[in-house]
């Protein structure tokens, strides 16, 4: 069964294949004017003798980077909970698997606490906190295959677990460009418009999500029923000849030699999630290991994966 998870990520991956350009990833950290930026502080750590925020360890996949993300703080001195935020943590949770979740947590806290109060400290140790427990709980959600449903699903789950305020800081942004997408996508299958009808009630949702100057929503039209398109094949196993047939027909040839080959991919992550879960059973199952030595093999079977794949991978496992 595909998860949502994957059908979101698939959005990005579709993006790409169909030669979309979509949004730019967000680089720079929100910081207040008042708090010095990444690299005074790591000039501040080299003078003090402190060690950098990225461990230098050699076995380290954060090793010679610089943090990403940051915190911004509003007049009364408190963190905003922003995408900022939301990317610091991000970065952290990349040695998941390297790390316990309890490791990677003091990693952040010790990033922090020469930047911070203690009070902001704390807010945002349990916003990282909801965060890791919402990523893992919303890696099992299942997909129904209706992209609204399951949208609204994951929005209700962000805000039942985040609060209103947080849940729009970190996805408000992203979930108001999936529901764009997705109803314009009803309007243009709908075949009881005539095309004047059409574009008109086009324009009309544009101007209500307020992007109708936005380059990216065609784009988002084309995604969209990629998605759609690729969950009913996944659904009815549908062969690949079938499946290059009809992208061939919707999205030109290029196109659909592009999402064969994301087909592939993701055909792929599952050999390695069954692959992980058959070395995984195995290694629980060797009474002759010590507990160190089952988490250090466990730690190894997961260091292939990124970070949200050792989220999902988790999700996946909880029950085996």
């Amino acid at each position: 069964m595909l998860r949502f998870t994957l059908v979101l990520m698939l959005a990005a991956g579709l993006a790409l294949v169909l030669g979309l350009s979509g949004r730019s990833r967000e680089t720079t950290p929100a910081l207040t004017p008042a708090q010095p930026s990444a690299a005074a502080n790591a000039a501040a750590d080299a003078r003090m003798g402190r060690p950098p925020a990225a461990a230098a360890a050699a076995d380290d996949s954060l090793r010679g980077t610089g943090v990403d993300g940051g915190l911004t703080l509003n007049a009364a001195g408190k963190a905003v909970p922003d995408r900022a935020m939301r990317r610091l943590f991000d970065y952290f949770l990349t040695r998941l698997g390297e790390r316990s979740p309890a490791a990677i947590r003091d990693d952040l806290r010790r990033h922090l606490q020469p930047r911070v109060g203690a009070a902001v400290l704390a807010q945002v140790l349990a916003w990282f906190d909801a965060y890791v427990a919402l990523e893992r709980e919303s890696a099992a959600l299942g997909a129904s295959g209706d992209l609204s449903a399951d949208l609204q699903r994951r929005r209700e789950l962000r805000r039942r677990r985040l609060g209103a305020t947080v849940a729009q800081a970190w996805y408000g942004e992203d979930e108001r460009r999936l529901e764009h997408a997705i109803a314009r996508q009803a309007l243009q299958r709908d075949r009881g418009l005539a095309p004047a009808q059409r574009a008109a009630r086009l324009r009309e949702l544009d101007a209500a999500y307020g992007l109708d100057l936005d380059p990216t929503r065609t784009e988002g039209d084309t995604v969209a029923l990629a998605m759609r398109q690729s969950a009913r094949f996944e659904a009815e196993g549908a062969t690949p000849e079938r499946r290059y047939a009809e992208r061939e027909a919707t999205f030109g040839r290029e196109a659909a030699q592009r999402l064969g080959a994301l087909d592939l991919r993701r055909a792929q992550w599952n050999r390695r999630v069954a692959a992980y879960r058959v070395a995984r059973s195995q290694v629980l199952a060797d009474r002759g290991l010590s507990s160190a030595q089952r988490q250090a093999r466990l730690a190894a079977l997961l260091a292939p994966f990124d970070a949200r794949e050792r989220l999902r991978i988790e999700a996946l496992t909880r029950n085996d």
